[in-house]
């Protein structure tokens, strides 16, 4: 008991250090400064310096954001940090360089809590939002993954499908339909092919880490997956 009541001791003393390191550290410094203050700070892992790093994911600049996501990817309390990390989605929601490294952050911590809120994003409008999702997909290792995975692979083939210039619209007909950034207006074709050129390997990836297995298409993933949603399971470390 002596012992125990030590180590708990020693942890608030770090905790404390670790704060009030930080607090000097910030002190008239930029954005970036802020943010290797926060960096500093994510060494010290505890319950408090997750509670501070979460604090950060409001109301400060980008830099700082961005450091206390990666910071509470890094702590040993994976529960909390997932819990503080979807608290963070929505206030950054509409700032892709903040919300693509949460969204990361979640699949380093590599929970089933996280996935939801990951699987939402997998066809974002927003490239970078897309891919990091599907990344962090590909670390948490859900069942729930594999059908925005598929869905997000068949749109960008429909997108890479060759267009037939004879009918309506230019017979263009695929699209995304996560969140979109765009003010409701549609990417033109250019920017959809380029995104789906860039986005297609990337969830076939992960597809076949998650299944072990190669198909050819959207259509056999999707038949493969039909066949074995029941019995699948994840090979997590």
């Amino acid at each position: 008991m002596h012992a125990l009541l030590m180590l708990l001791a020693m942890a608030v003393a770090d905790d404390a250090e670790a704060l009030d390191k930080f607090k000097a550290d910030i002190k008239g410094k930029d954005g970036a400064g802020r943010a290797t203050a926060v960096e500093e700070l994510a060494k010290t892992k505890s319950p408090k310096i997750c509670a501070k790093l979460a604090s950060l994911l409001t109301g400060e600049v980008t830099e700082v954001k961005v450091a206390a996501a990666k910071g509470l990817a890094e702590q040993d309390d994976k529960k909390k940090a997932v819990a503080y990390l979807l608290a963070a989605v929505p206030p950054n929601a509409k700032d892709p360089l903040v919300l693509a490294p949460i969204l990361n952050a979640l699949g380093k911590l590599g929970q089933e809590a996280g996935a939801a809120e990951v699987n939402k994003h997998i066809s974002d409008d927003e490239l970078e939002v897309a891919k990091t999702s599907v990344e962090a997909a590909g670390e948490i290792k859900s069942a729930t993954s594999f059908d925005p995975l598929i869905k997000a692979l068949k749109d960008c083939e429909e997108i890479l499908k060759p267009r037939d210039k004879n009918k309506p619209g230019g017979g263009f007909g695929g699209g995304f339909g996560g969140p979109g950034r765009l003010g409701g207006s549609p990417q033109n074709y250019r920017e959809m092919r380029d995104r789906a050129q860039a986005l297609k390997p990337e969830i076939t990836k992960v597809l076949v880490s998650m299944a072990k297995v190669n198909c050819q298409d959207a259509q056999d993933w999707e038949n493969w997956w039909k066949e074995h949603r029941a019995t699948w399971k994840t090979e997590k470390p």
